[in-house]
C-alpha cells in the first residue's frame, strides 16, 4: 500500500477536540477531580501531545487516563492512533475496536479505525466504516470519509468503485482537492488522458503543486507526445521537490 498516511487521512478533529479546551497541567494533580474527570483531563493533554509529536508524554497522560477511566472512548481512540504510530497494529485494533464499542456512532473513530483497517488489507470492514462515517448526518467531514473509501477501493484493486466514492467526495465539497488528483491518477492508469490532464488541472488550481502531482503531469504530458510541457513539468518537480523519489524517477527516464 502507498503513502497510507498521505493518501487516507486520519481525521483531525479527533485528536483536535480532545486538546481543544485549553487544559492545564498543575503539579499533576487535578483538585478533586473524579477518576472519570481527571481521565478526560488526561485524554485532552495525551492528545495534545500526540499532536505535536512528544509520543512519550501522550503515552503517558493516556495510559494514565485508561487507568483512571477504561470507558473512556476519547483515550481509547487517542491511544490507538498513537499505536498507529508506534508501529503497533494490533495494539491499535484493540483500542479502536474498545473505542467503537463504547461510541458506535462516533464518525471520527469510525473514519480512523478505517484508516488502520484498509492499512492492514481489510478492505470490505475499512470501506464499511469510512461509509458509515460519511453518512452521519453530524459528521462535518464526510468528504474526507468517501475520499478515503475511494483510496481503500483502489487498493483493493476496485478502481470503478473507488471512482463512485471520489466523486461523492466532490459532491459534498467541490474545493476537496484530493480526490481531483486521486481521479487524475485513475484516469491516466486507463490511459483516458484528456480526463486525466482536466483533472489534474483543478486539482492545481485548488491545492499547490505536489511530488506525487507534478510526476503525474510529466506522465501524461509524455503520453500526449508533448515533450516540452512534460520537462516543463519535470524542470518544477527537480526544481521544488529535488530529493523526493518521483524527482529521481523523472531524471532517470530522460
Amino acid at each position: 500500500m502507498q503513502r497510507i498516511y498521505c493518501r487516507l487521512l486520519l481525521v483531525p478533529a479527533l485528536v483536535t477536540v480532545l486538546a481543544g479546551c485549553a487544559v492545564q497541567e498543575q503539579s499533576g494533580m487535578f483538585g478533586g477531580a473524579s477518576d472519570e474527570e481527571a481521565a478526560a483531563i488526561n485524554a485532552r493533554l495525551g492528545a495534545g501531545y500526540l499532536r505535536r509529536g512528544d509520543l512519550q508524554e501522550a503515552d503517558d497522560k493516556l495510559q494514565r487516563a485508561l487507568e483512571q477511566d477504561s470507558r473512556n472512548a476519547d483515550a481509547h481512540a487517542a491511544y490507538a492512533i498513537l499505536q498507529m504510530r508506534l508501529d503497533d497494529p494490533d495494539k491499535a485494533e484493540e483500542h479502536f475496536d474498545r473505542a467503537l464499542r463504547l461510541e458506535p456512532d462516533s464518525p471520527q473513530i469510525q473514519n480512523n479505525f478505517a484508516t488502520l483497517l484498509c492499512e492492514q488489507g481489510d478492505y470490505d470492514r475499512a470501506i464499511e466504516l469510512f461509509l458509515e462515517a460519511a453518512s452521519n448526518r453530524l459528521y462535518d467531514t464526510p468528504a474526507y470519509a468517501y475520499a478515503n473509501a475511494g483510496t481503500c477501493a483502489r487498493d483493493a484493486g476496485r478502481d470503478e468503485e473507488a471512482r463512485d466514492y471520489f466523486h461523492q467526495a466532490l459532491d459534498v465539497d467541490p474545493r476537496f482537492a484530493r480526490p481531483l488528483l486521486e481521479l487524475a491518477e485513475l484516469a491516466h492508469d486507463q490511459e483516458q488522458i484528456g480526463a486525466a490532464a482536466d483533472h489534474l488541472e483543478r486539482y492545481h488550481e485548488r491545492a499547490r503543486q505536489s511530488a506525487r502531482s507534478l510526476w503525474l503531469g510529466v506522465r501524461i504530458e509524455r503520453m500526449r507526445d508533448d515533450r516540452e510541457a512534460a520537462d516543463e513539468y519535470g524542470r518544477s518537480l527537480v526544481r521544488h521537490f529535488p530529493d523526493s523519489n518521483e524527482a529521481q524517477r523523472f531524471l532517470e527516464t530522460r
